[in-house]
């Protein structure tokens, strides 16, 4: 299983088999695979935001930390939440579906590798970046006075080493969901990278 796996991958980074049949084809699952899961994923992790934000940004006002609240949310949600939350989504929601095609023809197979992988960097960048929103409209509201702050705010949560973390992660995520999907080897690898990660980070 893992070493089709990365002859899988190995083909989809490899620009000499993306003929224009398989380019329409993987364009073509991309779109499909998008307008299914983007609008669902969007608007589920839109909701779960706002109510963790509220929740955070209430309880660190209540004890008078609310300079932090913005900081914390932002970093657990972005960082660590959102982009697990679009790989398990997208491993559940296109696996099996993908999977059957794998085991057809190659270029369906190959497109359903490559959509796999960009809906899972899709989600979580837009995700994240419906967070971002939340979080400002719930700390300052409608106005544009809150921007130089928010923006120092973000840029002290995403120092190089986080974005680089990040970036990692949701590549490594992407890469898992694309070749094992389907498999219990998948959450276990999911699992592993957030941990590891987790440890440079802080350690």
């Amino acid at each position: 299983m893992l070493h089709a796996a990365m002859l899988q991958l190995a083909a989809a980074l490899s620009p000499s088999v993306y003929t224009p049949e398989v380019r329409h084809a993987v364009a073509s699952r991309i779109c499909s695979a998008a307008a299914q899961a983007a609008p669902r994923f969007l608007l589920l992790t839109g909701l779960l935001s706002q109510v963790i934000v509220h929740i955070v940004v209430v309880t660190a006002q209540s004890y008078g930390l609310s300079q932090f609240a913005l900081s914390m949310v932002i970093r657990v949600l972005v960082v660590e939440l959102l982009p697990l939350a679009a790989a398990l989504f997208v491993a559940l929601r296109l696996g099996a579906d993908t999977a059957d095609a794998s085991v057809g023809q190659y270029r369906d197979g190959l497109a359903g590798v490559v959509s796999r992988f960009v809906l899972v960097i899709v989600l979580a960048t837009g995700s994240g970046a419906i967070a971002l929103v939340i979080g400002y409209l719930s700390v300052y509201g409608v106005t544009p006075w809150g921007f130089d702050a928010f923006t120092r705010t973000v840029g002290q949560v995403f120092d190089p080493l986080v974005l680089m973390a990040l970036a990692l992660k949701t590549l490594l995520f992407a890469a898992s969901v694309a070749t094992l999907s389907g498999t219990t080897r998948l959450f276990a690898l999911l699992i592993a990278v957030e941990s590891l990660l987790l440890v440079a980070e802080f350690f």
